[in-house]
């Protein structure tokens, strides 16, 4: 036991040393949490997330897409675990309106199907090379994204990129000699015809609600972290061969606990589906 002892001191203290280390070359405070809190149990209201109450949240089931169909197919590949949140607020009512409007509506909800983003090293040249045969899962995934017309990526923003999940699928599933291949020219995309969006609930980044442009009172910050994602977007549209819409973002959400929640998000729900409108064409 002593001998127990004196090993997790010495582990302890040599993790101490380099975290020191660490703090001496970056100037940083370095302050870890290893023992965690208690979960409050309000934490509905107490969260730092975004969470719709529960009488304001609703529940939409897409209609699927059907064989032979010529209505407009939109796929809606979606990464937040958190059915309660504004983003899948967001996501529920661009469904919706999209069924609304005569469309065929499918929908991949990454976490509750337990979609697997790791690129391993046994699939890694599979999918950047094409070598191999493409996973099951992957495969599946592709028949969907090869019958949509619209493919909306919607995740929330946690580091300014697309989370694990969604970046994980773009990765796995829009794989080489699948959405794009090598040519004497430079790379093919071959995903031509369709479109890319993005439905992005965000933290602060601005002060906005849409895109590029639609920062409120012409906020220069808004449009520096729009123009940015405009890159990644018209980069990755390129790649596959696919036309980017561009995005709809979101740092105004209502408070938790609102005294005008209901009225706030109908607003913020009537903003996307404007932006919808603008940017998607509902027949062929």
């Amino acid at each position: 036991m002593k001998k127990f002892i004196a090993l997790a001191a010495a582990a302890a203290a040599a993790f101490a040393i380099e975290a020191g280390a660490a703090d001496a070359v970056t100037g940083a405070t370095m302050k870890v949490n290893i023992e965690g809190t208690e979960m409050p149990k309000n934490v509905d209201a107490v969260t730092s997330a975004s969470v719709v109450p529960p009488k304001f949240r609703q529940s939409v089931k897409p209609n699927g897409f059907t064989k032979g169909s010529k209505k407009v197919r939109v796929l809606f590949v979606v990464g937040d675990p958190r059915h309660e949140s504004v983003e899948w607020d967001l996501v529920n009512t661009a469904m919706k309106h999209f069924m609304d409007k005569g469309c065929e509506v499918a929908l991949r909800d990454l976490y509750e199907m337990k979609f697997n983003p790791v690129l391993t090293r046994e699939t890694f040249f599979q999918a950047k090379d094409g070598f191999g045969k493409t996973p099951e899962d992957v495969a599946m995934e592709q028949l969907w994204v090869a019958a949509a017309d619209y493919i909306v990526f919607a995740y929330p923003n946690w580091h300014d990129t697309p989370n694990p999940m969604v970046k994980g699928y773009m990765e796995r599933v829009f794989q080489k000699k699948f959405a794009y291949r090598d040519t004497d020219k430079g790379l093919e995309g071959l995903l031509k015809g369709k479109s890319i969006y993005t439905i992005m609930n965000s933290g602060w980044i601005g002060r906005g609600r849409g895109d590029v442009g639609d920062g409120i009172d012409g906020n220069a910050i808004w449009d520096k972290y729009l123009n940015a994602f405009k890159v990644l977007d018209d980069d990755t549209a390129g790649f596959w061969g696919v036309k980017s819409l561009g995005r709809f973002c979101n740092d105004q959400t209502p408070a938790n606990l609102s005294k005008n929640y209901g009225k706030e998000i109908e607003a913020l729900r009537a903003d996307l589906v404007k932006h919808l409108d603008k940017k998607f064409k509902y027949t062929k």
